[in-house]
C-alpha cells in the first residue's frame, strides 16, 4: 500500500519519532563526548574513541532527521526517515546478536540496548504497515542535477563500502583511517549502509521540500565525521591517502546537505513571489 503525499501522519508514528529522537540523542552524547567512557557508559566498550564518536555522530544526524520528521504533518515528509531508519536498526539488531558476547549484560546499558533493538525493528514494520509507505511521486521542485549525480555516487559508495564492513569487517577494515574490530566494523557499516539508502531514496524522490530533514540530518552527519577524528586524531592509523579519502568524502556530505538546506523548494518560491505581489 503507499500512501499519498498528501496522506497525515498517523499519532503513533509521532510517538515513535519522538521516542526514537530522544534516545538517539542520548546515545549519541554517551558516545560523541564521552568517547573515553565507554566501558563505564555504554552498551559495550569501544575503542578507540575515534570509532565512538564516528557512531555518536551518525546518532546525532538520525537525530536531527528523527526530530525533523516528529514535526511534520505530511507523510510524504515524515516518511523520508522510514526507511533509513528500519534499515540501520534491523542491521544493528542482527551485527548484536553475532556478537552478543561482546555486550556487556551485566549492566542496564547492554541490556537496554538489546531490548530497543529486539522491540524497534518490528514494531517499524508493523508502523510502515498500518501508515502505508510514502509516495516517490516526483515534487514540485527537486534536486539540481549535478548534487543528484554527487548523491547518487555517495549513495554507491556508501553502500558498497557498509556492505563489505558488515560481511568482511576483517578484510574491509584495511579500508578505514584507524583500527576496528569485527564489532565496531559491522556496527559502522550498518549505519553507511542505513545513510546510503537514505541517499538512494532521496535521489529517486527529488523533492527538495520532503527532503529538507534529510539535508539537516546529512549536513550535521557531514560535519560531525569531519569532527570526529579532528578531536582524536591520534586514534589515526591509516595511511596519508586514507585519511585524505576520508575527510574528502565527509566534506563532499557536508556540502550536498548545505545545499539541500539553503536550496528554496516550490513553497518557498511561491512565498516569495507572493510577498513581491504584494
Amino acid at each position: 500500500m503507499i500512501s499519498s503525499p498528501e496522506a497525515d501522519v498517523l499519532p503513533a508514528w509521532r510517538w515513535f519519532f519522538r521516542l526514537a529522537a530522544g534516545l538517539a540523542l542520548i546515545a549519541g552524547f554517551l558516545l560523541f563526548p564521552l568517547a573515553t567512557e565507554t566501558d563505564r557508559f555504554f552498551s559495550w566498550t569501544i575503542g578507540p574513541p575515534i570509532t565512538a564518536a564516528f557512531l555518536g555522530a551518525a546518532y546525532w544526524a538520525a537525530f536531527v532527521l528523527l526530530a525533523w520528521s516528529a514535526a511534520q504533518t505530511s507523510w510524504r515528509r515524515a516518511g523520508a526517515a522510514v526507511l533509513p531508519v528500519l534499515t540501520i536498526a534491523a542491521l544493528l539488531l542482527v551485527v548484536t546478536l553475532i556478537h552478543l558476547d561482546k555486550f556487556d549484560l551485566d549492566s542496564v546499558f547492554g541490556w537496554f540496548w538489546l531490548v530497543v533493538y529486539l522491540c524497534v525493528t518490528p514494531l517499524l514494520l508493523y508502523l510502515v504497515w498500518l501508515q502505508g509507505r510514502p509516495s516517490t511521486a516526483a515534487g514540485e521542485r527537486g534536486v539540481h542535477v549535478v548534487v543528484r549525480a554527487v548523491l547518487s555516487l555517495q549513495g554507491a559508495l556508501l553502500l558498497a563500502v557498509g556492505a563489505a564492513l558488515l560481511i568482511a569487517p576483517v578484510d574491509a577494515s584495511d579500508l578505514w583511517p584507524w583500527t576496528l574490530t569485527p564489532l565496531t566494523a559491522r556496527a559502522i557499516g550498518a549505519f553507511l549502509v542505513g545513510f546510503g539508502v537514505a541517499a538512494a531514496y532521496s535521489v529517486r524522490l527529488d523533492d527538495l521540500a520532503a527532503l529538507r530533514g534529510c539535508a539537516y540530518s546529512y549536513t550535521v552527519l557531514g560535519a560531525l565525521e569531519i569532527l570526529a577524528p579532528a578531536i582524536h586524531g591520534g586514534d589515526l592509523t591509516g595511511t596519508a591517502a586514507h585519511c585524505s579519502a576520508y575527510f574528502a568524502f565527509w566534506a563532499s556530505v557536508l556540502a550536498v546537505g548545505l545545499y539541500g538546506v539553503v536550496a528554496p523548494d516550490a513553497s518557498s518560491n511561491a512565498r516569495t513571489a507572493d510577498s513581491w505581489s504584494r
